[in-house]
C-alpha cells in the first residue's frame, strides 16, 4: 500500500469490532507502516462523570484503548486482501506505557501507532498520543493478535 487511506467515523465503525460508546477514534489515515488518528474528548463519554466526580479526566487505560483501536483500523486495511475476521483480533499486551498529562473534555488526542515488527498471528506497534505538541501518553511496545482467512 503506497498511498495513505483516510478513514472517517463511520468507517472506522464499521471496520472495527468495538461499537458505541466503546469507540475511541474519529478519523484515521493509515500508511504502510503506520497509522494516525484522532479523538476528541466530549466529556460525555459514559465513565467521565464516575472518573472523577466534579473533575472529569480521560483515563490513560481509555487511552491505550484508543491507541489498540487505532492499531486494528489499521490491520483491517493493511491485512484486507488476506480477509482478516475483525472478531478475530485481540488485544494481548501493552509494556512501558507512560501517561504524562492529563486529559480533559474538548482535548484533541493525535495518536500514531507505528508497526515495529509482524509475526502472524502477532502484530507489535508502538504508540505515542499528544495534545496540540504536548505528549499525553507513550507506550513502547502494544500487542494485538489476528487471524487471516488464507
Amino acid at each position: 500500500m503506497a498511498d495513505i487511506k483516510i478513514l472517517e467515523h463511520s468507517e472506522i465503525l464499521a471496520t472495527i469490532p468495538q461499537g458505541l460508546p466503546f469507540v475511541f477514534v474519529d478519523r484515521a489515515e493509515i500508511s504502510n507502516n503506520s497509522a494516525n488518528g484522532s479523538y476528541t474528548i466530549t466529556g460525555n463519554e459514559v465513565f467521565m462523570p464516575g472518573h472523577f466526580p466534579d473533575r472529569p479526566i480521560f483515563p490513560a487505560s481509555i487511552m491505550v484503548e484508543a491507541l489498540g483501536q487505532l492499531a486494528i483500523a489499521y490491520i483491517m486495511h493493511v491485512y484486507a486482501e488476506k480477509s482478516v475476521d475483525k472478531r478475530s483480533v485481540y488485544f494481548i499486551k501493552s509494556e512501558d506505557v507512560h501517561c504524562k498529562r492529563k486529559c480533559l473534555p474538548d482535548d484533541c488526542l493525535n495518536m500514531v501507532v507505528r508497526v515495529i515488527r509482524v509475526r502472524e498471528p502477532l502484530i507489535v506497534f508502538s504508540g505515542e498520543i499528544k495534545v496540540l505538541d504536548e505528549v499525553a501518553l507513550k507506550v513502547s511496545s502494544l500487542t494485538l493478535s489476528f487471524s487471516t482467512a488464507r
